[in-house]
């Protein structure tokens, strides 16, 4: 028996050969002496052989690489962790930009709703004559530039008419066309016109407040061009004549 786990241990080189030879030994009964072969070799000159069998680098170092791709991991696995924990700071980072993003887009929005409702509101200055001629000179351009816009004219009162609830107030011009200014008359412009005196007085305490060939500038929309150019809802700036109460007895 001895004989042949000689004859097959000598013929295993390697790392292989190795498990062979440790189930061959245990098989051996505790105490059992080796017998002697023909060729004189013990079991103790097999182990001499096995000490001479050498493991193979790449197999030797092997726990070495395992323990450096562990390590490997280990370093991936922390810098994936830490590229997640960035990714998430950028992620609230982006929704505290879209937020203010949609703060900004509205207070833009905002600023221009209220740019364009002040440019409604701001008048479009112009000289009585300027008005009168453009519109005789060439009234399809003067209707789109003046038109139904809030206008300020400035000029000189010509003359000054009363009809039904309206003050007419008429600027003159150097043109064969005049600027006829519409005021209603009511509790905020209490007054009267007194055509043949041309003057406009304050019924309160029936003093002069306008009167012909005062300047004055006129705020009101323009409706277009008939023999006159008309303006309506208007008001003369810087004059208020309000209704006072009569005190109660």
């Amino acid at each position: 028996m001895i004989a042949a786990m000689k004859t097959a241990l000598s013929g295993l080189t390697g790392l292989r050969s190795l498990p062979l030879l440790i189930v061959a030994t245990l098989c051996l009964s505790p105490g059992q002496a080796p017998a002697q072969s023909g060729g004189g070799s013990s079991l103790g000159d097999l182990l001499d052989k096995v000490k001479d069998i050498k493991v193979p680098e790449s197999v030797s170092s092997l726990p070495k690489q395992l323990a450096e791709l562990k390590e490997s991991y280990l370093k991936t696995a922390e810098t994936v962790e830490a590229l997640r924990t960035e990714v998430a700071g950028l992620r609230e980072e982006v929704a505290v930009l879209k937020a203010d993003n949609a703060q900004l887009r509205e207070a833009v929005g905002m600023k221009s709703a209220a740019t364009e409702r002040a440019d409604l509101l701001k008048p479009v200055e112009i000289a009585a004559p300027q008005l009168a001629q453009a519109w005789l000179s060439d009234r399809d351009a003067a209707a789109q530039a003046y038109s139904g816009k809030f206008l300020r004219v400035v000029g000189s009162v010509e003359s000054l008419e009363s009809v039904a609830q309206e003050v007419i107030v008429i600027l003159k011009t150097d043109a064969n066309a005049r600027i006829r200014c519409h005021i209603r008359r009511d509790a905020s412009f209490h007054a009267e016109v007194l055509a043949s005196q041309g003057r406009v007085v304050d019924r309160n305490d029936r003093r002069t407040i306008l009167a012909v060939g005062q300047p004055v500038a006129v705020l009101g929309t323009c409706d277009g061009f008939e023999l006159d150019v008309r303006l309506s809802n208007c008001r003369i700036e810087g004059l208020e004549v309000r209704k006072q109460e009569e005190p109660k007895n």
